[in-house]
């Protein structure tokens, strides 16, 4: 046992012997893991043992071994009884969500129906989140559309729907005399203009309740006796109508494949296990007769199936619109008595948890367990499927395209431009046969000019700012900073240099390979601002010389902004490779200079995604796009696999070769590689168009003094562009800005 985990068990003697909640933290402080305990000292202690023994690990199980592993410091908060903690727990577990617990994950939209019962005059509608509102909410139903049907279907038997003005005139104690448009087409009941007494109106409710409840005989015989008037008015095809509801709640009665005589309302857990993933399915009993059902995985890990449960139950009927009597579950927890004492007290009558062994309850739980069972087998066919077909995928691309190993990283390229303007690149990279968003990369292309239309040199630009985080450092290029001895002499013949201002220090790099000057420069550093001022004078004629001359000097400094000037004309194109660009910015006053060339370099972070070595680059084109990336590569002295794939016959080609590989258009390697292509595709157009956006808002208005982003936002959602700016009356736009401001805008924008 480690050092750490020995402090902590020296801490968690200290604990509270009270009942209450421990919170489980990792180094970083984050909540990884929330229990309650009768007795907080003797639970917490169960996991910071001072040793255990092979049996004893092996009971522990993975999961909980896993969090001992990660588990740094502790929290505690004291109750007054295990039922306190017990909703501590649930609150904390909800709004936390810690990676160790046991949590619900119900990717399903689910509707409930809620009905105000406490206004005089209730209202329905249909929501997707419940809210402690003491309104009654009945579901979780799967689709809006099913139940919309439903209660359209109720309103043609209890014309129970008034329009929402009226409701909310009544409830407000207010007067309504004026029929709505809704009661003219037969929507409102009429409770607008007096058609329906208060008490009717309520009695159209609770018939609504009933049938959402389960209850359809009343619902099923007014249908019958309207559908026979209808009949006998020989209004056929308000009959025809009738009869397709009433077949309707025939199939709603056919989804009762439970009966039980008692007629309790229960509900019934069944859980299944496969491989490590856990699919919960909960059946509604009510009336003694299964209503519902409700199914959802679950995240994280438990050592049994009765603690998942203990975690489980709170977080399921915390949010349910209805607790019924019992409820039927796989085994017993062992805080059962709590969990029992909580759902009464949630729903202000008796319930009971109960392990149903035999009898008719036994059978629903049976059901429970064995859709559980039935959903994680499909579920898991599915996850199998998938993870098959990217095993193969990787195969079939290492076997074919001979490389040295299943490439776990591929990253793919694409460029796109507008009529040559906006032209960009992308990055996205595909880790295991999977999408890795987070490490997706877009380049804005520097060394081109607007209207300029070339892939190649894009692409050749794209993977030169790619790959030269990978490149390894010339060991014989050097950079040496000049002490204070060196600066004077170095500075002696020089006839001007930037000024150094108080509070900012000067420093002189020199960039060598062996003895040879390639670069110096001569800098202002800020103590206060990450920003570096100075002037860069360039020795070397060698472009070779130059690119790994500016790589080094990016690994010594380059997490400050630079504002370097340069006195000479260069190649601006390789200054931009390495971020530097040609700038229309000045320094300021006191650096004042005489440049030829003001660079600009934003400041940078170390990116992890740049800095990892792909098993394979994929390019989006033919032979002419890879022969420039292979171009790159050899000039990076590289040998990473690189692959183009031709849009038109989805075909592959390799560098030297005149004819594509041969790789199945239906093999799951060629499908992976159209995923990642389409992906590049996608992403790049993606970024082209956000910086079209940004440009066409802000190009114009960008240059006019005094109009910040707040005004600039204003004027275009107001006048909807910078036209309608220019078309719109003085007297519009000086409600927005004042007159000096107006004077600018003309000027500026005309």
């Amino acid at each position: 046992m480690s050092q750490e985990l020995d402090e902590l068990r020296k801490r968690v003697l200290s604990a509270p012997m009270e009942p209450g909640v421990y919170r489980w933290l990792n180094a970083k402080g984050d909540i990884i893991y929330v229990g309650k305990a009768k007795n907080l000292k003797n639970r917490m202690l169960s996991y910071v043992q001072s040793g255990l023994s092979a049996e004893a690990s092996a009971k522990a199980g993975p999961w909980k071994l896993s969090l001992i592993k990660n588990i740094a410091d502790f929290d505690v908060t004291i109750t007054t009884s295990e039922l306190e903690a017990l909703i501590l727990e649930t609150n904390l577990i909800k709004e936390i969500q810690p990676k160790y617990n046991v949590l619900m994950k119900d990717g399903k939209s689910y509707v409930y129906v809620r009905i105000s019962t406490k206004d005089q005059y209730p209202s329905i509608s249909i929501v997707r989140k419940m809210e402690d509102d003491k309104a009654a909410y009945f579901g979780p139903y799967l689709t809006a559309y099913n139940i919309k049907r439903t209660l359209d279907m109720l309103h043609d038997v209890f014309r129970y729907r008034a329009c929402e003005g009226s409701v909310l005139a009544l409830n407000k104690e207010k007067k309504v005399g004026r029929a709505c448009l809704e009661y003219q087409i037969g929507k409102c009941n009429g409770l607008c203009v007096g058609d329906v007494t208060k008490k009717q109106y309520r009695e159209g409710i609770e018939e609504v309740m009933r049938f959402l409840k389960g209850d359809y005989a009343t619902t099923v015989l007014s249908l019958k006796d309207m559908m026979e008037v209808a009949a006998t008015e020989k209004k056929f095809e308000r009959a025809g109508k009738l009869r397709d509801t009433l077949k309707y709640i025939a199939t709603l009665n056919e989804q009762q494949t439970v009966s039980d005589t008692s007629r309790e309302d229960t509900d019934a857990i069944g859980m299944a296990v496969q491989n490590g993933k856990v699919q919960v399915v909960v059946l509604h009993e009510r009336n003694g007769r299964v209503v519902d059902e409700r199914s959802f995985a679950v995240s994280g890990e438990s050592d049994s199936v009765s603690d998942a449960l203990s975690q489980l139950i709170p977080q399921l009927y915390s949010s349910a619109p209805e607790i019924p009597d019992l409820v039927v579950i796989p085994e017993e927890p062992e805080d059962i008595a709590v969990l029992e004492e909580w759902l009464t007290q949630m729903r202000g009558k008796k319930v009971e948890l109960r392990a149903a062994e035999r009898g008719k309850k036994s059978k629903l739980l049976a059901l429970a367990q064995s859709n559980a069972t039935q959903k994680i087998s499909q579920q898991f066919a599915k996850w199998e499927a998938a993870s098959k077909n990217i095993a193969d995928a990787l195969e079939d691309l290492k076997d074919t395209l001979k490389l040295p190993g299943i490439p776990s990283r591929i990253e793919g390229y694409d460029i796109s431009h507008l009529g040559g303007t906006e032209t960009v690149g992308s990055m996205v990279v595909i880790k295991n046969g999977k999408p890795a968003n987070p490490e997706y990369r877009s380049f804005t292309i520097r060394t081109m000019q607007s209207g300029e239309i070339d892939d190649y040199k894009a692409l050749k630009e794209v993977l030169r700012r790619r790959l030269h985080y990978l490149v390894e450092e010339n060991t014989e290029i050097v950079i040496t900073k000049l002490k204070k001895k060196e600066r004077e002499e170095w500075s002696a013949d020089k006839k001007k240099r930037l000024e150094v201002p108080k509070d900012w220090k000067e420093e002189v790099l020199v960039v060598r390979e062996n003895e040879t000057e390639l670069l110096t420069l001569d800098l202002r550093k800020s103590a206060k601002d990450k920003i570096i001022y100075g002037t860069i004078d360039i020795q070397t004629k060698d472009d070779a010389l130059l690119h790994s001359a500016l790589d080094t000097l990016e690994k010594e400094i380059g997490k400050r902004e630079w504002y370097l000037c340069c006195q000479t004309d260069v190649d601006t194109d390789m200054f931009a490779l390495h971020g530097l660009m040609d700038s229309v910015k000045k320094m300021p006053d006191h650096f004042k200079s005489n440049c030829a060339h003001m660079f600009h370099r934003r400041k940078t972070i170390s990116d992890a995604s740049l800095n990892s070595t792909p098993d394979l680059l994929v390019i989006d084109g033919g032979k002419g796009q890879l022969s420039s990336v292979k171009e790159v590569l050899d000039e990076l002295k590289m040998t990473i696999p690189v692959i183009g794939l031709a849009k038109r016959e989805e075909e592959v080609f390799l560098p030297g070769q005149s004819l594509p590989e041969d790789l199945p258009k239906n093999s799951q390697a060629s499908f992976l590689l159209q995923r990642l292509r389409n992906e590049a595709h996608r992403f790049a157009n993606s970024h082209r168009e956000k910086r079209i956006a940004k440009g066409l808002i802000g190009s114009a208005l960008d240059s006019v003094p005094g109009i910040g982003d707040i005004t600039k936002k204003e004027l275009l959602q107001k006048f909807g562009s910078v036209a309608g700016i220019i078309a719109a009356p003085d007297a519009e736009i000086l409600k927005i800005v004042n007159t000096q401001k107006l004077e600018d805008l003309r000027k500026h924008l005309t």
